[in-house]
């Protein structure tokens, strides 16, 4: 702890203040990048322009992005028939890395190192390539897991008018206000320092020149263990447990207490509490709770 061992460009994370994106903070990249329409939030089309350049783009910078990534959002079938194949009470984890791997055949770097024509100086130009083609899929495919699990496989097809977290919010039939919660969780949640376990394991998969997608899955891997992602699913089950046992009674300061050491005196962590770099609270979850405060 406070050794510096990764160098990254993209994110710095301040045990102090947070999250660093490019320099500035959540509050100040909110604030630079240009918003969607009709809202206060920004599009995570401006963000992924923003954290690969460093520059806040214009708006027509930004629907150049929006409009790239609608023509590399076409998610072959085969990939949906794969999901569907699995159990249908297999974990969402499971079916979106399964999901990414089906679509591993596509893969333009690994294309490019089977063509007999490879170059490390060039490289990275079929890499980008492909975590392009992957970050514009992924909302397809993981509302499509989202209404195979949840909603009796009612899938709701893409909105061309919508950008990316707009038509996250859409195709998993939310309302118009989670258009900005999915715009705001998907910049949250882009980059972290590089040295959490998802994002480490994405580099060290790929160092092996293994295609995107498979280190992709393989941080999504990762990205499931309860240490990491899987706590955002371990909250909601401590709080759905919780709530069991008010069996109707108001939360207090001394019921939510007393669930509290009951759960450390059975040596179980709080889930979502407790971070391995920060000493104070998470800008991140600043960020969400005013998002709350402010919608009606």
């Amino acid at each position: 702890r406070d050794i510096r061992c990764l160098v990254t460009d993209i994110s710095y994370l301040d045990p102090q203040e947070g999250i660093r994106f490019r320099g500035k903070t959540i509050p100040e990249t909110f604030e630079a990048l240009p918003k969607a329409a009709g809202s206060a939030y920004p599009t995570v089309e401006s963000f992924w322009y923003f954290l690969l350049t460093g520059d806040v783009p214009t708006q027509a910078q930004v629907d150049e992005v929006v409009a790239e990534w609608k023509t590399r959002q076409n998610v072959p079938s085969y990939v949906f028939d794969a999901i569907r194949a699995l159990p249908r009470d297999s974990h969402p984890m499971v079916m979106l890395s399964v999901g990414i791997m089906a679509m591993q055949k596509d893969s333009k770097f690994a294309a490019f190192y089977n063509s007999g024509k490879f170059n490390k100086m060039v490289a990275w130009e079929s890499v980008y390539e492909d975590a392009s083609d992957i970050v514009a899929r992924i909302p397809i495919v993981a509302a499509f897991i989202y209404n195979l699990k949840y909603k009796g496989d009612k899938q709701i097809a893409i909105d061309p008018k919508l950008d990316m977290g707009a038509n996250f919010a859409h195709m998993v039939g939310q309302s118009d206000q989670y258009k900005d919660v999915a715009r705001m969780y998907f910049i949250l949640h882009s980059d972290h320092e590089s040295g959490n376990v998802s994002a480490h394991t994405t580099h060290l998969v790929h160092s092996a020149l293994s295609d995107p997608y498979y280190a992709y899955s393989a941080g999504l891997n990762g990205l499931a263990g309860p240490l990491h992602g899987l706590a955002n699913q371990e909250v909601l089950g401590w709080i759905m447990e919780f709530q069991k046992k008010l069996n109707g009674a108001e939360p207090t300061k001394e019921n939510v207490t007393k669930a509290l050491w009951d759960t450390l005196n059975a040596d179980q962590v709080v889930p979502g509490y407790g971070h391995a770099v920060l000493r104070k609270t998470d800008p991140r979850y600043t960020a969400q709770r005013e998002f709350c405060h402010n919608t009606p």
